[in-house]
C-alpha cells in the first residue's frame, strides 16, 4: 500500500470515527455507549495539546463518577503522540496493542468467498439466539458473558440496522461467531468480536465468519471493511488481503 493510499484511508477512517457515536456537548470527543449506559468508548478526539489533559481528567472524572467502564480508543496517528503516557498517568490502564486492518470491498477482493459456502453461518435475527453466541464466549473464557449477552440484546432492539451478529454451527451447536457494524452515515463496516471454541480452531470458522460478515457488508453498501486485530488473528486476516493502515491501543478506566 503506498503512503498516498494509506492517507487516504485514515482519513476516511478518521471521517468513520467521528460518526460512530455522539460528541460530547463540547465537541471535543466522540463517544459510544452501551444501550444500557455501562460502558463508554471514546473513539475520537480533538482539542488543542495544551487542553489535552484536562480533558483527560473531565472524561475520567464523569466515568468515576457515573460509575460506567471507561474505554479511550488510542490510534497511531493520533496526536498529541504522547497520549498514551498521559492517560496512563491518569489512571487508565493499557489493554493489548492491535493492528488496524482494511479491506475494499471489491470484486477482486471478494473473489474467492464463495468457497466458504459449505459452512453453516446464520445472522442472529432474534434475542434467544443470542444464547448460542454467550455459550460460544463462555467456552473460551470471556468474563462478563451474561453482562454482555444482555448489552447485545438491547442493540438488537434498538440499533437492529447498526450491527449484525453472525454464528457458525456444527451439528447444531454453536462453534463460532463474530459481530459486524454499520454505522448510520458510513461508508466502511467494523469486523470485531471473533471468538471460536478451542476444540473447533484452525478449521478455517474464524476466516468464513470473516467472510460471511464480508459479503453482508457489500450486499449493503459498504465499500471498505476494517478491523482491529490483535496478533493471533492479523496473519489470517493479511491472507484475505487486509492491510495494515495503523496501529491501535485501548486504555481502560474501571470505576471503583
Amino acid at each position: 500500500m503506498s503512503q498516498s493510499v494509506r492517507s487516504d484511508i485514515l482519513a476516511v477512517l478518521d471521517a468513520e470515527r467521528r460518526s460512530m457515536g455522539m460528541p460530547s456537548p463540547s465537541g471535543d470527543v466522540v463517544v459510544e455507549r452501551t444501550v444500557e449506559g455501562s460502558e463508554c468508548r471514546i473513539v475520537f478526539a480533538s482539542c488543542p495539546v495544551e487542553e489535552i489533559d484536562e480533558l483527560i481528567r473531565r472524561e475520567r472524572d464523569a466515568a468515576v463518577a457515573g460509575g460506567y467502564s471507561l474505554e479511550w480508543k488510542y490510534y497511531g496517528h493520533d496526536m498529541p503522540i504522547d497520549l498514551p503516557e498521559r492517560l496512563v498517568a491518569a489512571g487508565f490502564e493499557a489493554d493489548d496493542e492491535e493492528e488496524v486492518l482494511v479491506l475494499p470491498l471489491d470484486e477482486a477482493s471478494l473473489a474467492t468467498l464463495d468457497e466458504f459456502d459449505r459452512f453453516d453461518i446464520r445472522i442472529v435475527r432474534d434475542e434467544r439466539d443470542l444464547a448460542d453466541y454467550a455459550e460460544v464466549s463462555r467456552e473460551i473464557g470471556r468474563r462478563n458473558v451474561e453482562e454482555e449477552r444482555r448489552s447485545l440484546a438491547l442493540e438488537l432492539k434498538e440499533r437492529q440496522n447498526e450491527m449484525s451478529i453472525h454464528i457458525a454451527y456444527v451439528d447444531g451447536e454453536p462453534v463460532a461467531c463474530g459481530r459486524v457494524y454499520f454505522r448510520t452515515g458510513g461508508s466502511y463496516a467494523e469486523l470485531t468480536g471473533g471468538r471460536t471454541k478451542i476444540a473447533h480452531r484452525r478449521k478455517g470458522y474464524f476466516t468464513a465468519l470473516v467472510a460471511s460478515r464480508l459479503l453482508e457488508a457489500r450486499d449493503r453498501g459498504r465499500t471498505h471493511a476494517f478491523v482491529d486485530a490483535l496478533p493471533t488473528s492479523a496473519p489470517i486476516l493479511r491472507k484475505q488481503g487486509f492491510q495494515f493502515v495503523t496501529r491501535t491501543r485501548p486504555f481502560v478506566l474501571e470505576p471503583k
